[in-house]
């Protein structure tokens, strides 16, 4: 009877031990509820107040007077003022991408300098395109600068050729079935004096194309090392033009002709082996009286070399030569 008292104790004694952990948690997650909740209602509250802060924008130029170039608007960019509600403006800064802001300079007033010339876009103008274009339910403040001042150069213009920088690779037995063409071959620059004198070319954009197994036709951008409003071409693309077919792997024995001193030269062997990779839509077309092997045989040659080197001088059009096999032949002078 005494032990089942103690166990009947230690049970009770287990019970009042353990119940104000679980009403501790359970008071305690409903705290942390009620504080969540009021937090978000405070959030709620200051988001539909309305705030001022700073956005950054990048600013490109239309109607830039003709025959000038702006010289300072590289990196050009405007800090402007925005009052608007929180919730708006915290949206901006999170989700939206921020357009790029455009200045009209149609009515500026240009004046000639000694180096150029100059002129400004006053505040009130400015804050007026600015407005438009920002899109705020609420308004625009500021901006920084208020002001935006701009130095003109006279436009200078000059012919350069254009060079391609393309590389390229194809799928098993596809190659090049003619030489690779682009048009047009040369560009008008315009620019400032001082870049005009250092341009002798203008590159393409760096392009890559592989496992090509088709003809290929595609525009290609001209680089623009300094940006689009300091230098202008006459045409912003240039067209590339690649030929592609399939080609088989062939062999042709041909005779190998002397040229120069015939009479009196013998020459082994007397063929050559020609391995070559033919384009599949030409196949049938090509036989081994297309190519033409020679042999120079004047006197200094003969003299200079014991062996004289085998010149394929006629290749079909489209035919990619592995190896001549051999190389060189051998020769005996035939006394008279």
């Amino acid at each position: 009877m005494m032990e089942n008292a103690d166990r009947q104790t230690d049970t009770t004694e287990n019970i009042v031990t353990v119940q104000p952990k679980k009403s501790f948690r359970k008071k305690f997650g409903i705290f942390v509820v009620c504080l969540g909740i009021s937090s978000l209602m405070w959030l709620f509250i200051e988001l539909t107040r309305d705030y001022t802060t700073d956005l950054k924008y990048a600013v490109s130029f239309t109607n830039v007077p003709k025959d000038l170039i702006l010289q300072n608007q590289n990196d050009s960019s405007i800090t402007v003022g925005i009052t608007a509600q929180g919730f708006e403006l915290l949206t901006t800064r999170l989700f939206r991408k921020r357009h790029e802001l455009t200045v009209d300079l149609s009515e500026i007033r240009i004046r000639k300098q000694s180096q150029g010339y100059s002129a400004y876009v006053p505040a009130s103008k400015l804050l007026q395109q600015v407005a438009r274009q920002i899109g705020f339910s609420k308004t625009v403040s500021y901006i920084r600068p208020d002001t935006l001042f701009f130095m003109f150069s006279d436009v200078y213009r000059k012919e350069v050729p254009v060079r391609l920088n393309f590389s390229y690779s194809f799928e098993q037995q596809f190659q090049l079935y003619d030489s690779i063409e682009w048009s047009p071959k040369t560009v008008i620059v315009s620019s400032i004096k001082d870049v005009i004198d250092t341009i002798r070319f203008v590159s393409t954009v760096r392009t890559v194309k592989t496992d090509i197994d088709s003809s290929l036709s595609f525009k290609i951008p001209l680089s623009r090392p300094l940006g689009r409003g300091m230098i202008s071409y006459s045409t912003d693309s240039i067209r590339v033009r690649l030929p592609v077919q399939k080609f088989t792997e062939t062999t042709f024995t041909i005779p190998v002709r002397i040229v120069g001193n015939t009479s009196q030269l013998k020459i082994f062997p007397d063929q050559a082996e020609i391995k070559c990779m033919v384009p599949m839509v030409d196949y049938r077309n090509i036989e081994a009286d297309n190519f033409l092997a020679t042999v120079q045989a004047d006197g200094k040659t003969l003299t200079q070399n014991p062996k004289l080197r085998i010149n394929l001088v006629n290749v079909p059009l489209g035919v990619k030569v592995i190896k001549v096999k051999p190389e060189f032949v051998e020769y005996i002078i035939i006394s008279p």
